[in-house]
């Protein structure tokens, strides 16, 4: 992979330009905010991920091997490995790195979202990869799990300590938990 950003800046504004051309001539009566809004979106998110990560959304043609010298007087080799050389292990670590940094800035524009466009097509994208969202209403609370947003009064002794309701979804991938849900829980009885 390469650290290029003008590949996907570029990438970004040839999708804008195409977004814009479409919200103009496959609408009837003229320019669609609309239209304009649901084509920019997903390549909007594109290039924030991809910015965000620091990788280049375009396949970049194989670089020319170069000799590579210990930095002088380290006695060794110096600087990051490339990819083809790393053992499967840490290819495999490099890759799992490199997914949470995905999922994490799609999780921030999932957050964002005020196209509900955007918001189903972030959510689809999470369930084919193995994400979910975590929405803790009705269940006891663990501050092991969740983070307390605020507190209501319950109105029954068996709803003290129950989660009324989730603030912000949290997260987990794969099994493992990426955000902790912030909720509204249930505490003391209202007294009459």
């Amino acid at each position: 992979m390469t650290n290029r950003l003008g590949g996907p800046l570029v990438g970004a504004l040839a999708g804008l330009a195409a977004a814009g051309l479409g919200a103009v001539f496959l609408t009837v009566d003229g320019f669609d905010a609309r239209t304009l809004a649901i084509g920019a979106g997903s390549v909007l998110v594109t290039a924030v991920v991809a910015a965000l990560a620091g990788r280049s959304i375009t396949s970049a043609a194989p670089a020319a091997a170069v000799p590579f010298a210990p930095a002088p007087g380290t006695g060794g080799a110096s600087g990051p490995i490339p990819v083809g050389q790393l053992a499967d292990g840490a290819r495999s670590a490099q890759n799992s790195a490199d997914r949470t940094v995905l999922v994490e800035a799609c999780i921030w524009m999932r957050d964002r979202a005020t196209s509900p466009a955007l918001a189903q097509h972030l959510d689809g994208a999470f369930t084919k990869v193995g994400v979910a969202q975590v929405d803790a209403t009705g269940q006891r609370f663990d501050p092991a799990v969740h983070e307390a947003g605020s507190v209501i009064a319950a109105s029954t002794p068996a709803e003290d300590g129950i989660i009324a309701r989730t603030e912000t979804p949290g997260y987990i991938d794969r099994g493992r938990l990426l955000r902790h849900p912030i909720v509204t829980v249930f505490r003391g009885q209202v007294r009459a």
